[in-house]
């Protein structure tokens, strides 16, 4: 019996440590994912600088091949000119024979006239010489430029020839980082599987989650709606109600009036008739009070009917709503970056194939951000916060909605808003959670949708 015991706590003991190797190889294995997904993302940024210092050094090469042929035809034109004006000066020098100064040479002239025009061929020489030498020394000067110019593009030349060199050298680094992971993770076939199935089942269940709360967030506003047309309506029905009293009051009026208004006209008929011999006074006194009174009688009926106050409208802020649409709509590929500084993207939008795992497909509602520890997050739209929840996996989740878009920024530490809070462009929602067993791995995810429907982030986002 005492064997059997120690047989059953032996099995209890290699079972925990079974389960806890187990669990220690999925996080090593999840860890290793997530490291072999940041180098694929630097591999992706040290191609796409090698491409951009490519074409930077083709169009040097472009720029200095122009310069040279430049160079090379200005100092063909400069030998020229110096060959043209060195002729030019000896033929002058040639026809000024026997003269020692350009004075003695007009003295020496047979004539007047001929001093004259000796004077003149000297005075347009001079000014010719001068000509000539300050093209001379222009040229000059736009080659020296030129050179300078070809020079500073060699310089930028070799200059981006050793930033290349090293894109090079840390791209194969990289590679062969790549490669010695990938190598380590064929070798836990079985682990990587059940990884990336719990990475889909939290994937999912986000997914769901997100679709329940937006979906009753539709219901919650649907019955907002309707229970403001229900009170605009009601409103209407009172307002017209009291219309239709005051009408009937004022037509009720009306009509006493007119039947006072008769009988005082058939009493004084009467009146007029039984005591027209007895009556001293004048007519025109009779016919005065008899206006005045038919004029008190029009004045009574004349008294509108009291109004109601309307009462205040039903809030319904479907219009706003609207507009808050179109203007996030209107910025699509404008709206800033939901992280500052430096960051890269690991884990890009929709199904992808993983480029060093062969039959790896992954699924990304959105899109997977690595940052510095300690990064923070920011709104990238002006909106209010619909929903702060927490969900296996991916820590603590933020949702806004800009009218019918909505902005999820999930896998958050330190939460800085307030669930129905109004939040402002660039105001900082939290910081992205560090996890602690994979190096402080800083991973924000970040998903755009239009009510339930997923968008790629990237063509939102600049």
């Amino acid at each position: 019996m005492e064997n059997v015991r120690k047989e059953k706590k032996m099995t209890e003991e290699q079972i925990r440590v079974a389960a806890l190797q187990l669990e220690e190889n999925k996080r090593k294995t999840s860890r290793s994912l997530n490291a072999l997904n940041a180098l694929n993302a630097e591999i992706k940024e040290h191609k796409g600088a090698i491409s951009t210092l490519n074409r930077q050094i083709l169009a040097l090469d472009h720029r200095m091949s122009e310069l040279s042929d430049s160079i090379t035809e200005l100092d063909g034109k400069l030998e020229s000119m110096r060959k043209s004006y060195s002729v030019s000066v000896k033929k002058i020098k040639e026809a000024q024979a026997g003269s020692t100064s350009e004075l003695a040479f007009i003295f020496a002239s047979d004539s007047f006239m001929q001093a004259y025009r000796r004077m003149r061929y000297l005075q347009e020489f001079s000014a010719w010489r001068k000509k000539k030498s300050d093209e001379i020394q222009g040229v000059k000067t736009e080659l020296e430029n030129k050179k300078t110019d070809l020079s500073k593009l060699q310089k930028n030349k070799t200059e981006s020839l050793a930033k290349l060199k090293r894109e090079h050298d840390a791209l194969a680094s990289k590679q062969v980082e790549t490669s010695k992971l990938v190598a380590e993770l064929k070798t836990e076939g079985s682990a990587i599987n059940e990884v990336l199935k719990e990475k889909e089942a939290q994937a999912r269940a986000l997914d769901k989650e997100l679709d329940r709360l937006i979906a009753e967030e539709q219901r919650r506003q649907e019955e907002e709606r309707r229970k403001a047309e229900e009170r605009r309506l009601a409103e209407e029905r009172r307002i017209a109600e009291e219309r239709r009293i005051a009408e009937e009051k004022r037509l009720a009026e009306e009509k006493l009036a007119q039947e006072r208004e008769q009988k005082l006209l058939a009493e004084n008929a009467k009146q007029k008739k039984d005591k027209n011999k007895k009556e001293k006074k004048p007519k025109a006194d009779k016919k005065k009070q008899s206006d005045k009174k038919k004029q008190e009688v029009i004045v009574a009926s004349a008294k509108p009917a009291a109004k109601s106050m309307p009462a205040a409208a039903a809030v319904d802020n479907t219009a706003a709503l609207k507009k808050l649409s179109g203007s996030f709509e209107s910025n699509k590929g404008k709206l800033p970056f939901p992280v500052s500084g430096r960051y890269k993207i690991v884990r890009a939008y929709g199904r992808q194939q993983h480029p060093e795992l062969p039959h790896v497909t992954t699924e990304n509602s959105g899109i997977d951000i690595e940052v510095s520890p300690g990064s923070t997050t920011r709104a990238i739209f002006n909106g209010k916060v619909s929903a702060i929840f927490r969900q296996p996996g991916f820590n603590t989740i933020v949702m806004i909605r800009h009218g019918n878009y909505l902005t999820v920024y999930a896998n958050l530490g330190d939460i800085l808003v307030k669930n129905g809070e109004e939040v402002k462009l660039g105001q900082t929602i939290g910081r992205v959670y560090a996890d602690p067993d994979d190096g402080n791995r800083s991973i924000l995810h970040f998903e755009l949708r239009k009510e339930r429907v997923k968008l790629n982030p990237m063509a939102w986002v600049k």
